[in-house]
């Protein structure tokens, strides 16, 4: 991939642009398969890597907004150059154009861009969401309400030229920090959701849930999951329990409750806005899930002190952190069999599986979700090669 934004200095963020590709993905699966080498069960081999498009793949857009409210600059946070970056190259066809058309909003409505230094001005982030059918969310990040007369004024002229724009909404980012959003959204237009077809399922975006970057990738990280939990499940009684935990928006557990008829799938996720995007994907697909809201760790413990005991596959997915010393240990005495673990952070998954040491590796696959840069992720089937209570034991 070229980009004249890197090559001009403008842009650094993908730091690995001057390396050919398939010497990026050589690096990466490198440091990862030595970082966990020692978690592989005996005649293991690595999988070959999961990847997608070098370009054209970020389904969200993260932009900063600078200049001034008749020359607004839409750049990548953190970029020191001030550049506009608009046209960056990994993002679909149409973004650019929403952008553009935010530009045009943020004049009309003569909105100020918020001035780090000086902590003045109103708008500090625009936020897209592009979905694989050419459909777009957009949300303003906004200092306050002040600007919303303004903005409601002038957004249908945006969404008439811009008709891909199905949602718009503020999100309210009072305070002087470095996160890109707040916690209060205020809907002004559109739907409450985006649907995003996504391997075999269609998830559906809300407005501050989490989704995957790289659609492309995330499909196939999904199926790949479902394929093993079908292989699994052949192993299981009739109707096996299968807990997804960390659940996001479903995907994991959606696409398991597609692959193993019968399966009684459960999905759990601290946060509300993306357990509701999951029980719509779940209803109006037919996919026969439950999805609940509370701490995963908390949840896993108490549901397996009742009566039904633990699952037959947990599923994690946790954020960079890991899963912890807590969830960890659960899982160590739990019994249970099998466990599926898809990392965004192999540094904190060697952390997890040093916690666990009856369980080993029995499959794993490098993930490339973010070309050309050293971010790594990776998904790994897991096996008790022993039991807890024998573990050390003759």
């Amino acid at each position: 991939m070229r980009c004249h934004h890197y090559e001009s200095g403008e842009c650094s963020s993908c730091t690995l642009l001057d390396l050919p590709r398939p010497q990026q993905l050589a690096a990466g699966r490198a440091r990862v398969e030595q970082l966990l080498a020692a978690h592989l069960a005996p005649g293991v081999a690595w999988s070959p890597p999961i990847i997608g498009p070098e370009a054209g793949f970020r389904a969200r857009g993260k932009m900063a907004v600078g200049g001034t409210a008749q020359e607004p600059v839409l750049t990548l946070p953190g970029q020191a150059s001030g550049a506009d970056l608009c046209d960056c190259p990994l993002y679909p066809d149409g973004v650019e154009e929403v952008l553009e058309g935010v530009k045009a909003l943020i004049r009309w409505a003569q909105v100020p861009p918020y001035d780090v230094a000086r902590r003045r001005g109103e708008i500090k982030n625009v936020l897209v969401t592009a979905s694989p059918d050419g459909e777009h969310l957009l949300r303003l990040v906004l200092r306050s309400e002040r600007a919303l007369p303004r903005i409601r004024e002038h957004l249908p002229r945006l969404l008439a030229a811009h008709p891909s724009i199905v949602a718009v909404t503020a999100n309210l980012h009072p305070d002087h920090t470095t996160r890109v959003e707040g916690a209060t959204e205020i809907m002004l237009a559109g739907a409450d959701s985006l649907p995003i077809r996504t391997g075999d399922v269609t998830l559906f975006s809300r407005p501050q849930s989490f989704l995957q970057t790289n659609t492309e990738v995330a499909g196939q990280l999904y199926r790949q999951v479902a394929d093993w939990a079908r292989e699994l499940a052949a192993q299981h009684a009739a109707s096996p329990r299968v807990w997804d935990l960390y659940c996001g928006l479903g995907g994991f557990a959606l696409h398991v409750a597609r692959a193993v008829p019968g399966a009684r799938v459960t999905g759990v996720e601290v946060s509300a806005e993306a357990i509701e995007g999951a029980r719509q994907a779940a209803a109006a697909q037919d996919i026969p899930a439950d999805f609940l809201v509370a701490d995963a760790t908390d949840w896993a413990i108490a549901e397996a002190a009742g009566p039904a005991g633990a699952p037959d596959l947990a599923i994690v997915n946790p954020p960079r952190r890991g899963i912890g010393e807590r969830l960890a240990a659960w899982l160590e005495g739990s019994g249970v069999r099998d466990v599926i673990y898809s990392s965004c952070n192999p540094a904190t998954l060697a952390t997890d599986l040093a916690a666990m040491p009856s369980l080993h590796i029995t499959a794993g696959r490098y993930v490339d979700l973010f070309p050309h840069t050293e971010h790594a992720e990776v998904v790994v089937r897991l096996h008790r090669t022993a039991s807890p209570e024998t573990e050390g034991h003759p």
